[in-house]
C-alpha cells in the first residue's frame, strides 16, 4: 500500500498508478485512515486521478462525503472531499460519476463601490452601489474609512464563521460571527458602513480591532511597537478559488518598509467548509527578523496556550465582542513551533514573532457560541483547539488498495 500524508491545509495530492484495461473498468475507491494521534475534526482531502483512470472524461465524486471535481489541462482530474473520521478509524470510500448534493460551504469576495468619484482620500457617491471583482490594485489614496470597498476589504466565510481584512494601512482582520450556515457576506454592507455592526438574523461584525492586528494579520516590530502597513508601495488582491467547498485569495504587498528595510510579502488565505480555521501561506522576498502575527488583547478574557511536538496555539476566550456582556468569543492562532522565535505582548496584541524565513504557514480561527455548531463554552473551545493541532500534526492518510 502507498501512503501519503496530507500537506498544508490538510491537502494531499496523490497520483494513482497506471493500470491495464481490465483494472480501469473496475470501480475506483479510496481508503482513508485517520491516525490514532490524529484530530477528531473534519479535514479536506484532495486526490489527483490520472487521465488513464478517467472513463469518458466523466468526473468522479465521493459517494459518502461532500466532494468536488476539477478537470486538469493534462487530462487528469482532482477530487476534493471533506472527510470525517475518528482517530484510529479507517474507511473505504467508493467513487462515482454522480455526487452528493450539498449547499455552498465557503465564499470569498471583494466588492468595489461604483458611481462616484474620489475627493482626496474619500470616495463620494450618491447611495451604495458595489461591484464584485476578481482582481484589484489599491489606489494610492485608499486609506481607512475611504468608503470605497464594501466593509473596507475582502471578506471570506464558511458555514461556521466569517472574516474581513482591512485592505489599507491597518491590515487588521475582523470577525463576522454567524448564527447561520448560509453564505451571507454577499449581502453584508450593501446599505452602508454601519449596519453590519448591529446584530442581524445572520449575525454581526463582533470584534473591536482598534489599533491591534485583530486576529491573525501580519505586522513588524519596531522598538517594541507593532507597525502595520503604513509604508507600502502597492497592495493587490486576487481571488484564486471560490468553489462550494473552498475559498482562497491572495493579497500581495510590494515594498513594505519598516525602518528602511523593504520586503515584498505575498499572503494566501484559505478556508473550507465545516472548519472555522483560515490557513495562511506567507512568502517573503527577503528574510526579516521582525515579522509578527497576533491576537488583539481585550480585558476580561482568558489567555490559553496549547502545544504538541510540532504545532502550538495561543488563544483567548471571554467577553471580547461588541454585542454585550452576555456574548463570548473565542479566538486562536496556530503556528509551527519551528517557525516561531518567541511569544510576546505589545500594548494591543498577544504576538508570535517569526524566525527569519522566506516562507511560513500559520492559521487562525474564531468561534462564537451563538452558532449551534460552534463550541458552546470555554471547555469545548479548548477541546477544539486540541483536536486542531493534532490534525495539523498527524493529518488523515490516503491509502490506495492495490
Amino acid at each position: 500500500m502507498n501512503k501519503l500524508k496530507l500537506g498544508f491545509y490538510f491537502l494531499c495530492v496523490l497520483t494513482i498508478a497506471a493500470c491495464n484495461q481490465s483494472e480501469k473498468e473496475k470501480d475506483l475507491s479510496l481508503v482513508l485512515h485517520n491516525p490514532s494521534t490524529g484530530g477528531a475534526i473534519k479535514q479536506l482531502v484532495s486526490v489527483e486521478v490520472p487521465a488513464n483512470l478517467i472513463q469518458d472524461n466523466l468526473p468522479l465524486y465521493s459517494t459518502q462525503y461532500p466532494s468536488e471535481w476539477q478537470q486538469n489541462s493534462d487530462g487528469s482530474g482532482t477530487l476534493t472531499l471533506l472527510a470525517e473520521l475518528n482517530p484510529g478509524q479507517q474507511a473505504q470510500i467508493p467513487l462515482s460519476t454522480s455526487r452528493i448534493e450539498f449547499n455552498d460551504m465557503a465564499y470569498a469576495e471583494l466588492s468595489v463601490r461604483t458611481g462616484g468619484e474620489w475627493r482626496g482620500k474619500e470616495y463620494v457617491a450618491d447611495g451604495f452601489e458595489f461591484k464584485n471583482v476578481k482582481q484589484f490594485t489599491a489606489p494610492e489614496q485608499l486609506t481607512d474609512h475611504s468608503y470605497y470597498l464594501r466593509y473596507e476589504g475582502p471578506g471570506w466565510e464558511n458555514n461556521l464563521v466569517g472574516y474581513r481584512l482591512y485592505l489599507d494601512w491597518r491590515n487588521g482582520i475582523d470577525v463576522f460571527a454567524k448564527k447561520t450556515t448560509d453564505m451571507v457576506l454577499s449581502e453584508v454592507g450593501q446599505d452602508g458602513y454601519d449596519s453590519y455592526h448591529e446584530q442581524a438574523d445572520w449575525g454581526a461584525d463582533v470584534l473591536k480591532v482598534g489599533k491591534s492586528l485583530g486576529l491573525g494579520s501580519l505586522g513588524r516590530l519596531s522598538q517594541g511597537n507593532v507597525m502595520h502597513f503604513q509604508q507600502v508601495s502597492q497592495t493587490s488582491w486576487n481571488l484564486l478559488s471560490d468553489t462550494k467547498l473552498i475559498s482562497e485569495f491572495n493579497v500581495t504587498y510590494k515594498g513594505w518598509d519598516v525602518n528602511s528595510t523593504k520586503v515584498d510579502v505575498s499572503t494566501t488565505y484559505r478556508i473550507h467548509g465545516d472548519d472555522p480555521t483560515t490557513m495562511v501561506n506567507v512568502l517573503l522576498s527577503d528574510q526579516v527578523n521582525d515579522l509578527v502575527t497576533g491576537i488583539v488583547k481585550h480585558p476580561n478574557t482568558e489567555f490559553i496556550t496549547l502545544k504538541n511536538d510540532e504545532w502550538a496555539v495561543i488563544a483567548t476566550y471571554g467577553n471580547q465582542n461588541m454585542l454585550g456582556d452576555s456574548y463570548h468569543l473565542g479566538m486562536a492562532l496556530f503556528y509551527r513551533i519551528d517557525d516561531a522565535a518567541k511569544s510576546l505582548e505589545s500594548e494591543h496584541d498577544y504576538l508570535i514573532q517569526f524566525k527569519p524565513t522566506n516562507e511560513l504557514n500559520y492559521g487562525f480561527l474564531a468561534a462564537w457560541p451563538e452558532h449551534d455548531s460552534n463550541p458552546q463554552n470555554q471547555q469545548q473551545f479548548e477541546m477544539l483547539l486540541a483536536e486542531k493541532i493534532k490534525a495539523l500534526t498527524t493529518p488523515i492518510e490516503v491509502i490506495i488498495k492495490p
